[in-house]
């Protein structure tokens, strides 16, 4: 347990190190870390003061919207230590929700020993080459039916 002092006021912090609760003016947080990198990931707690009973006629938050090319975007930091055929994956899917089917398969070529990877390259396979096989009876069923 640490007690910190400040002048915007004080906190109360609990756990072991590298994983920390703390109550203070600003409210309650959440923070973990890799204890001797200086990494760590630090979130705010909502502040509950309910009653213990909820009013379920109040409608829920709105989520914020987000675009497509947004949902899988890696930061440069992430892009660091995530390795390759990973990357290739998330790239391949960020691709795909683009609607750019072409890219998203040269994406999952470099991540096909994933088992993700593979099954995505293969179904992008299959879907090109019955449509591409397709494309080559359509003149004949449209003779057929002027016939």
């Amino acid at each position: 347990m640490t007690l910190n002092l400040s002048k915007s006021g004080g906190s109360l912090s609990f756990g072991p190190r590298g994983a920390k609760f703390t109550v203070g003016s600003r409210g309650k947080r959440a923070t973990v870390g890799i204890p001797g990198t200086g990494l760590f990931y630090t979130t705010t707690l909502p502040s509950g003061r309910s009653g213990g009973r909820k009013n379920m006629s109040s409608a829920a938050p709105a989520l914020p919207s987000v675009r497509p090319e947004d949902r899988l975007t890696m930061g440069f930091f992430k892009r660091l230590v995530t390795p390759d055929d990973e990357e290739a994956l998330v790239d391949g899917c960020c691709e795909l929700v683009l609607g750019d089917e072409d890219k998203a398969l040269e994406h999952f070529k470099n991540a096909v020993h994933l088992a993700d990877g593979a099954y995505l390259a293969g179904s992008l396979t299959l879907t090109k080459t019955f449509i591409s096989k397709a494309r080559n009876y359509a003149p004949q069923t449209a003779s057929l039916q002027l016939g």
